[in-house]
């Protein structure tokens, strides 16, 4: 009898705890970018959905700067795993930096995709429309170039901070690079609308 009633509020909080850390794991899955859906599965089967923790979510479409993005992006962990570097975490804005950058590539693919579909015409619409197509595509490709650039900054102002101490703003960068790719949608309604 006594075993029956030490079983059952031990059983209590095994069910509480398994249901925070499903709720836990929900959250930092949806924060990272990956699917609704993920983020609610995780909810009930949260052991299965842990490995998903260490990626971030990436928009199916293939940009044509995915493998740039890439290639920052390690480059940026790879200045964080140095030497010196071991006690700088990079912020959480990191995350949906690296979210934004592939959303926005993944929209370059989009445009790419409609542009190679369109046959020539001489109809003066599809001409124009084409032409206002490749203007907007241009701005935001010039946008998330100098975001990139941006990153590349990043990593030697991390450097920087290795040497210097905290006196490098690091996070008010990631928050400038963040605003900048905000700035592409602004460009893209403003072309499209102009």
């Amino acid at each position: 009898m006594t075993a029956l009633a030490t079983f059952e509020p031990l059983a209590w909080l095994l069910a509480t705890g398994y249901i925070v850390l499903g709720a836990a794991c929900a959250v930092l899955l949806a924060r990272r970018g990956h699917p609704q859906g993920v983020a609610l599965g995780a909810l009930a089967c949260w052991p299965l959905f842990l490995p998903l923790l260490a990626t971030h979510g990436e928009p199916a479409g293939a940009g044509p700067m995915r493998a740039r993005i890439a290639a920052a992006v390690a480059a940026l962990h790879e200045a964080i795993a140095e030497p010196g570097v071991e006690h700088f975490h990079l912020p959480d804005d990191l995350a949906g930096l690296v979210s934004d950058l592939y959303r926005a590539d993944a929209r370059l693919g989009v445009v790419d995709r409609m542009l190679a579909s369109v046959s020539p015409s001489s109809a003066p619409g599809v001409v124009h429309s084409t032409a206002l197509l490749g203007r907007a595509r241009a701005a935001a490709a010039a946008q998330i170039e100098a975001v990139l650039d941006g990153v590349v900054q990043l990593r030697l102002q991390i450097g920087l901070r290795a040497l210097a101490g905290n006196s490098v703003p690091v996070r008010e960068r990631l928050r400038d690079l963040r605003g900048r790719l905000a700035a592409i949608d602004e460009l893209e309604a403003m072309d499209l609308h102009g």
